[in-house]
C-alpha cells in the first residue's frame, strides 16, 4: 500500500522500514573517513615538484619528505596527483618517416623505376 501511494518500488519501501527498525532513524550517517594526512597547501605543492621534472616517479617524490613535509603513502600521493589532474601518459607512437617524406621517397622511387 505504501509503495503504491508513494510511487516507490516495494523493495525500496521495505529497505527504508528495515533501516528505521534497526537504527531508529532515516538519516544517512557521515562516512568514517579519517583526517587528511596532507594539507591542501602541501597538496598543491606536489604538482610543482612534478613540473620541475615530469619524469619523476611517485616513489622518488615519496622518498623526499623534506619537500613535502609529511610522510605519505604511495596511494595517498597518487590520489593527490589524480585530484590535481595529473595522470600518467605515454607518448604517442609516431613513425620515423613522416607522411611528407614518404611521398617524396615514393615519387623518387617511381621516377627511377620508369627510367629502367
Amino acid at each position: 500500500y505504501i509503495s503504491q501511494t508513494s510511487g516507490l518500488p516495494k523493495s525500496t519501501v521495505w529497505n527504508i522500514i528495515k533501516k528505521t527498525e534497526s537504527t531508529g532513524e532515516l538519516t544517512n550517517h557521515k562516512g568514517t573517513d579519517g583526517p587528511r594526512k596532507i594539507s591542501t597547501a602541501n597538496g598543491r605543492r606536489i604538482p610543482s615538484i612534478i613540473k620541475k621534472n615530469p619524469q619523476t616517479p611517485v616513489r622518488q617524490i615519496r622518498n623526499s619528505p623534506q619537500e613535502l613535509g609529511v610522510d605519505l603513502s604511495m596511494t595517498n600521493l597518487r590520489r593527490r596527483l589524480h585530484e590535481q589532474k595529473y595522470r600518467g601518459y605515454t607518448a604517442r607512437y609516431t613513425p620515423l618517416v613522416s607522411r611528407k617524406n614518404r611521398m617524396a621517397r615514393l615519387l623518387f622511387a617511381k621516377k627511377y623505376l620508369k627510367e629502367q
